[in-house]
């Protein structure tokens, strides 16, 4: 049977014109067949009851912190994919008579099309509802602006995005493989093992150099974070891949939450769908990490505690998120919280008697204070400083790894006033996910 990899997208979506540089080169790698799918976002917003209702951007809804390092991604994502992005100054735009000329199109055709497109509204800052603007377009691939109107083309575009609706979707760029969707730009390489090319992993544009000084890269995580669990699994592997200096900084991503403006418990206020999916995504990561997630009983993990011994002592951290994500343990309680570090060797009461201590809150209370200043929203977050301690990057995400590799190699994103951008406040634009 052939293989299929269904590219879902809508022309406004920065983060789908990145996927769609990268998805034919992802098929061509497993032996599979591109099927191009043109959706209407906000009809799937509307659909999923996202909070920032049909004509709105999934940030228009995000505390400024999260907006600002969403920004710097987009446009570092960018740049390690290898893409030219310019800001247009009129996004959003509506993008429906363009996504039905992709649907007038033969199949053949569609790719070709959509590049166009594509080109147009994130590099030549054209607006794509204009007609004259389509009918050049149209006039190139011997269209039929016509068609544009027409009931089956109108249906067609529904049915695409009611489709994906039902399936759970809530953004683009989404790849689906044998009925299941991946969501996100950066998913691709799991589509990839979807298709049977087992060995896909996350992009990487750097290798270590030799006679390299090296960098430090400062891991700002909690343990009441299940990505910053999967952080941990990796980081340590990561630093001594690159040579890195790694500092590990617990905080309380909770207290950074409420200095925000973002809710305490960021599951609870996630739709439906979103809030499935981040199940969904989070076994994906534990299957392609080779690790084995239980979800706590007792959630959110009230950490403060657990984090206080850690800055105690380093070396319990592995035993500490091995106890709240794999054992299942409640490591809020103090008791528990002994039990779990005198069994795997350390002086628990000892530790448990210096996290009370005032110079050890007062550390913790420190690197909130530090996080919160370097403008992170989440965690883990990430610091990367170069060889005479000038940060080089802040990056948010266990999922920005590669990422995070490739700079401690050496690779160095641009920043927007070095591109130059032509958009006055120097900025990427929000993204329509």
């Amino acid at each position: 049977m052939a293989k299929v990899l269904e590219f879902v997208y809508d022309i406004a979506c920065p983060y789908a014109y990145l996927a769609s540089r990268q998805v034919e080169d992802a098929a061509r790698r497993c032996g599979a067949t591109v099927n191009w799918l043109p959706i209407l976002l906000g009809g799937l917003y509307e659909a999923s009851n996202a909070p920032q209702g049909k004509a709105g951007s999934a940030t228009d809804v995000m505390a400024k912190a999260k907006q600002q390092i969403l920004a710097r991604d987009l446009s570092m994502q960018a740049q390690h994919v290898g893409v030219p992005l310019v800001h247009n100054s009129k996004h959003p735009i509506r993008t429906v008579s363009a996504l039905r000329l992709i649907l007038s199109a033969a199949e053949g055709l569609r790719p070709v099309v959509t590049h166009e497109l594509f080109k147009a509204y994130w590099v030549n800052n054209c607006d794509v509802s204009d007609e004259k603007q389509l009918q050049s377009i149209a006039n190139k691939y011997n269209l039929q602006m016509d068609a544009l109107n027409s009931d089956a083309i109108k249906l067609q575009l529904h049915t695409n995005t009611m489709r994906l609706a039902e399936m759970g979707a809530f953004g683009v760029p989404c790849f689906i493989v044998d009925g299941q969707f991946y969501w996100g730009q950066d998913r691709l390489f799991l589509a990839e093992r979807a298709l049977g090319r087992h060995d896909a992993k996350p992009r990487r544009n750097m290798r270590p150099p030799y006679n390299h000084r090296p960098h430090t890269l400062v891991y700002y995580h909690d343990f009441s974070s299940p990505w910053s669990f999967l952080a941990y699994q990796q980081v340590a592997g990561v630093a001594k891949e690159t040579s890195a200096i790694l500092i590990c900084k617990p905080f309380l991503v909770g207290a950074l939450f409420k200095s925000i403006g973002t809710p305490v418990e960021p599951l609870k206020a996630l739709t439906s769908s979103k809030a499935s999916h981040f199940r969904k995504d989070l076994n994906d990561w534990c299957d392609y990490l080779g690790v084995k997630l239980q979800w706590p009983s007792v959630f959110p993990i009230l950490s403060v505690r657990a984090l206080r011994v850690a800055l105690c002592n380093e070396e319990v951290m592995r035993t500490l998120y091995c106890a709240a994500w794999i054992e299942n343990k409640e490591i809020a309680q103090k008791s528990v919280l002994y039990e779990v570090l005198t069994k795997a060797g350390f002086d628990g009461g000892a530790l448990l008697e210096q996290a009370e201590s005032k110079e050890i809150k007062e550390l913790l209370r420190k690197h909130n204070d530090e996080v919160l200043a370097l403008g992170a929203c989440g965690a883990p977050t990430f610091q990367i400083l170069d060889p005479d301690g000038k940060q080089v990057a802040l990056l948010w995400g266990q999922d920005r790894l590669n990422v995070v590799s490739d700079i401690l190699c050496g690779w160095r994103p641009k920043s927007e006033t070095e591109k130059g951008l032509s958009d006055p406040e120097n900025r990427y634009p929000m993204a329509r996910l």
